[in-house]
């Protein structure tokens, strides 16, 4: 899904793909600025041509609102200038903290348009002049049953991360949710690898810096979604308190092969546990729920570097009975030579949102 050119109301417009093969992915949470720049060998093949990270200074991003416009714009033409790319086939995020998605379902011999279903369904709004939204298209079933993807946002949430792209001299092609690209990186690796997945409802957990987003999904179809209050900030406090390390130490000693011998019993194990815990919880939510369709098939877990995950998804396998998967998918790019490999693993589990964007844009 791409809301292209969100400042107004698209009218039920298939997108176009505008790349010359090189996409843009941007993506902006409280920690960092991650960019990732890609370019399409062929449909299934891509080479990461650059990326960039840049931390954000505490207070400026906070739960998906710009709380320092200032600060913000600085650190984008940091991150402008560190990825120096003319790229213009630029996607970028909104949180899904401020957006709404909602999957509409149209009989075939429906009287009403597709339009007309989406403005009933934003009715609920005071005026369109307050909402930016789009809709899809995204599948048709064997009956003829249309599945819409229909997402909106307060305007005014849109406008102000315009307004800070704006100032930073970056212009946006197209902005879509970070959670729909969290599901453009699970559907584009199980296309590559493993494409027996497709047809099945798997449940995805992308592990970030203060949260984990869970989602469960089938044929492209978001079937259910929780955030959990879970991430690598509480593995990094347990490092840091366990060993007296700085952030930037805790974070390299993640991802160091070579570990304190007392790490998997007094930091990872606790931590895993934890985690898994999380996900039962969440797949008990689900199956308790509504929006239940069918039972899950794989659960894949984005992030969390396999070098720091000794068992880790035996135990989600044991404790679940679900078969689980550890990936990082911006590791499905051939890197270009100027990318530190090492480097570049270590800092994967922080650009699957903007790898999503990116993959959308191709």
């Amino acid at each position: 899904m791409k809301l292209n050119n969100f400042k107004i109301n698209s009218k039920n417009k298939k997108v176009a793909t505008t790349s010359s093969g090189q996409s843009l992915g941007i993506s902006i949470t409280d920690k960092s600025i991650n960019m990732v720049l890609l370019n399409a060998r062929s449909l299934n093949q891509f080479r990461l041509e650059k990326y960039v990270v840049v931390p954000l200074p505490k207070n400026t991003i906070g739960n998906g609102n710009v709380e320092n416009h200032e600060e913000l714009v600085a650190h984008l033409q940091q991150a402008k200038q560190k990825l120096q790319s003319n790229c213009r086939n630029i996607t970028v995020a909104i949180s899904q903290k401020q957006a709404s998605l909602q999957f509409l379902t149209r009989d075939e011999d429906t009287e009403y348009t597709e339009e007309e279903q989406v403005m009933a369904e934003l009715s609920q709004y005071d005026s369109l002049d307050d909402v930016s939204y789009d809709y899809q298209n995204v599948s048709t079933d064997n009956q003829g049953r249309e599945n819409l993807l229909l997402v909106n946002s307060k305007r005014e949430d849109v406008n102000t991360l315009l307004d800070v792209y704006t100032d930073a001299e970056i212009t946006p092609t197209q902005m879509d949710v970070d959670i729909l690209a969290v599901m453009n990186c699970a559907i584009t690796w199980i296309n590559i690898r493993q494409p027996d997945l497709a047809n099945k409802c798997i449940a995805v957990f992308n592990i970030d810096y203060n949260e984990t987003q869970a989602i469960i999904m089938r044929h492209g179809k978001l079937l259910y979604k929780q955030e959990i209050n879970l991430g690598y900030d509480h593995l990094m406090q347990s490092l840091r308190r366990n060993y007296q390390l700085t952030e930037e130490e805790a974070w390299d000693m993640l991802y160091n092969p070579s570990k304190p011998e007392d790490y998997n019993l007094t930091v990872a194990q606790p931590f895993q546990q934890q985690f898994i815990q999380e996900i039962q919880r969440v797949l008990q939510f689900y199956f308790t729920s509504a929006s239940q369709e069918s039972e899950i098939d794989e659960i894949l877990i984005f992030g969390y570097g396999n070098n720091s995950a000794n068992g880790f998804t035996d135990n989600i396998r044991q404790q679940t009975h679900i078969p689980a998967q550890q990936i990082n998918p911006i590791l499905l790019a051939q890197p270009s030579n100027s990318i530190e490999q090492a480097k570049l693993q270590q800092d994967s589990s922080l650009l699957t949102v903007a790898f999503g964007l990116a993959v959308r844009g191709l």
